[in-house]
């Protein structure tokens, strides 16, 4: 009887993996994206109005007036490209920024209620950092990050519906005044263009794109612009627009809290180590100027922060009575 009785728990066991599994299968279709993980609906909060202009928000109707499709999805965001391909359309992936139904759903008992609340006020915190970040990417950055728009409260008659197509080939129209989203001019990876470049032959040009990324961390940094993305190039967050470097990514910005000093410096700009690696493997004459325009830049950080020197009066001889 009891030989039995495990095997039919090993049998309900089993069908409970294999539900789970079928269940995860299911909801990983079309790189798991569903409506409702991008739809939110917030109270209104004023930390995360934006200012804009009517030329942005012309821009910006501009833009949308178009149909956008699936791209693909970082950790943070959903990203759907107009049909031009000249833009980009950013959801947040609000279903990591809350807790499952089911789990709101279970009665309270003691040890699991305990938990549940940390679990909400740590989505809670991390939602608070991601719409901070994005608005000090407009407020602070928006030509670091070729921004149109970024809308974080919801509004009435502001903007277009668009419509969207999902992986698996399902269109909506989209109410964008309902919906939390960043619009920005499309970038090419980094990676990418270096390479299309050198198979061109352009190598000088090449040369101008690796300083044009070092130029562009030169300039954050006086401009008290900190991005603490650790992985910037593994994750593809760092691009060229019009032969510029941009941000690809601002979804962890923040002003900087004290000027830029040359250890901070040398601290940000340790996170392209993955992209000199790449250039000693595949283009080490690349690499060796990265190396060179990577000390020049210290330099000029280093002297951005000297204290200006004094100016002294010339001593000037008065000539003795003759």
């Amino acid at each position: 009887m009891k030989g039995f009785r495990i095997k039919i728990w090993i049998i309900i066991f089993g069908l409970l993996l294999l539900g789970i599994k079928g269940w995860q299968e299911w909801e990983s279709r079309g790189e798991g994206f569903r409506l409702h993980k991008i739809q939110s609906f917030p109270d209104y909060d004023p930390r995360w109005d934006i200012s804009f202009t009517r030329a942005d928000l012309k821009k910006t109707t501009d833009a949308l007036s178009q149909p956008y499709r699936y791209f693909g999805h970082g950790f943070q965001c959903y990203v759907f490209i107009s049909q031009d391909e000249k833009y980009v359309l950013k959801f947040f992936r609000h279903q990591r920024l809350r807790l499952p139904k089911v789990i709101m759903a279970i009665p309270s008992f003691p040890l699991f209620d305990e938990w549940r609340k940390k679990r909400l006020l740590a989505l809670s915190r991390r939602k608070d950092y991601l719409l901070r970040s994005c608005k000090t990417a407009w407020d602070l950055a928006k030509e670091e990050n070729i921004l149109l728009m970024v809308h974080l409260n919801t509004t009435e008659g502001l903007f277009p519906k668009v419509e969207i197509k999902d992986p698996l080939g399902n269109r909506y129209l989209i109410d964008l005044d309902k919906y939390q989203f960043m619009l920005q001019r499309k970038a090419e990876h980094v990676k990418s263009v270096l390479t299309s470049l050198m198979q061109e032959g352009k190598v000088d040009e090449a040369k101008k794109h690796i300083d044009a990324i070092f130029d562009f961390f030169t300039h954050c940094a006086k401009r008290g612009i900190q991005d603490h993305d650790g992985a910037l190039i593994r994750k593809n967050n760092l691009g060229f627009f019009e032969g510029k470097a941009i941000y690809i990514d601002g979804g962890k910005l923040a002003p900087r809290k004290a000027p830029c000093s040359k250890k901070a410096f040398l601290k940000d700009i340790k996170r392209l180590g993955p992209l000199r690696k790449w250039l000693e493997e595949t283009y080490p004459e690349l690499a060796q100027h990265f190396q060179t325009t990577w000390k020049a830049s210290v330099c000029v950080v280093a002297d951005m922060n000297k204290p200006p020197v004094a100016l002294v009066e010339p001593l000037i001889a008065t000539p003795s009575p003759s």
